[in-house]
């Protein structure tokens, strides 16, 4: 008992803790990855994504606005509209943006029309909400002139509104999830290449663009198909959107859920990245990175109840443990019971609802559960 014990204290570490630091550790001891210099700038296209982002659409070409006035190579800007029933595309229009007006049936059909019209040599994907720096668009391009580059991560960061109310109770979380896997792409990329981007903003050399598949995370599908191709994924730290965060529970959990079926769904799409004789050092940090991190959480319930059974038994250490996993699980329905959390226990709400949301989504994609089209979560 106190081995299997130990086996699910230590799995979640390993994962969640362990990885990042042996990551962190390894790239400490390597240089950083030189960029040779831009001999001719690449013609991009940057593609945003929408469905009734009406509230958000404005700003956020706005900010694009503004980060193309730091490139001085050719650029379109193209927003696939999928079906909205609102004024997305209109306001796209007026902000003088290249709107396909796509019929209803999710954003990977919208984005593979989209993709089909593309005139770039480099895709910039971003969503509909996050907003750009100004040096931005430079900044996700320069990796490119690495000519084994063929897809670049960028970094997406949480705005802390000054309003603490509903609409930024998770922010302090996110935030520092952010800077965690800002952190860990990093030092993947000092290594092998980063395992994967997110959507809030990477870039992929059109050549290597594939099809989307209805079921799949879009961010991981694209972006490791540079991968799948024998090119790898750099990171491009000041290359930086901001978004906020989701305010309700409720929403927060829900997403959750979905990205976590959906991205199983494309991990086993893309199964054939875990062989090592293929992808080399890419393959085992792909199985802990995004593997591992969905199966570890199912670890927290049977060691809630083998620790607790050995603190009953007289183990001091397992009592203390049990007690540790039964509080932060308190903490974890007072805030989906509207308690008021503050400091530290904030933090805990939302590492559990994430964790809550891994483990539930890896048991739907267990016994079949998909995801073709959704309607996006917006700030509550």
């Amino acid at each position: 008992m106190q081995c299997l014990a130990w086996t699910l204290l230590l799995l979640p570490v390993a994962i969640f803790a362990g990885y990042p630091a042996l990551m962190l550790a390894a790239a400490a001891t390597r240089p950083r990855r030189f960029t040779p210099q831009v001999s001719a700038l690449p013609s991009i296209t940057i593609l945003i994504g929408a469905h009734n982002e009406a509230a958000n659409i404005g700003d956020k070409l706005a900010s694009v606005g503004a980060a193309l006035a730091e490139w001085r190579g050719e650029a379109e800007v193209i927003v696939a509209d999928d079906g909205s029933t609102d004024d997305t595309a209109a306001i796209a229009e007026a902000q003088g943006a290249r709107v396909l007006r796509c019929p209803r049936g999710g954003k990977a059909a919208a984005l593979n029309i989209a993709i089909s019209k593309a005139c770039g040599d480099i895709i910039v994907m971003t969503d509909a909400d996050p907003l750009f720096d100004a040096a931005t668009i430079p900044a996700i391009l320069a990796p490119f002139a690495d000519p084994e580059v063929g897809a670049v991560a960028g970094r997406v960061e949480t705005i802390i509104p000054r309003d603490r109310g509903k609409g930024g109770r998770f922010s302090g979380a996110d935030r520092w999830f952010r800077l965690y896997e800002s952190a860990l792409r990093g030092a993947e990329d000092r290594l092998f290449g980063c395992i994967s981007a997110d959507g809030g903003l990477y870039a992929i050399r059109r050549s290597l663009v594939p099809i989307v598949p209805a079921d799949v995370t879009d961010d991981f599908h694209i972006s490791t198909a540079a991968v799948a191709a024998g090119y790898r994924i750099a990171f491009a730290d000041d290359a930086r959107v901001w978004e906020h965060s989701i305010g309700g529970g409720r929403q927060q959990f829900r997403r959750r859920v979905r990205i976590t079926v959906r991205g199983l769904t494309a991990l086993w799409r893309r199964r054939a990245l875990m062989n090592p004789f293929v992808t080399g050092w890419y393959a085992p940090a792909l199985v802990l990175h995004k593997v591992g991190r969905r199966l570890a959480p199912l670890c927290l319930l049977p060691l809630w109840l083998v620790s607790g059974w050995l603190g009953v038994q007289g183990s001091a250490w397992w009592a203390l443990i049990a007690l540790g996993l039964t509080g932060a699980a308190l903490v974890a329905l007072a805030g989906a019971a509207g308690v008021r959390l503050r400091g530290p226990l904030k933090l805990v709400h939302g590492a559990m609802l994430h964790l809550a949301g891994l483990a539930t989504g890896t048991i739907l994609f267990a016994i079949g559960r998909r995801y073709a089209q959704w309607t996006p979560q917006k700030q509550a």
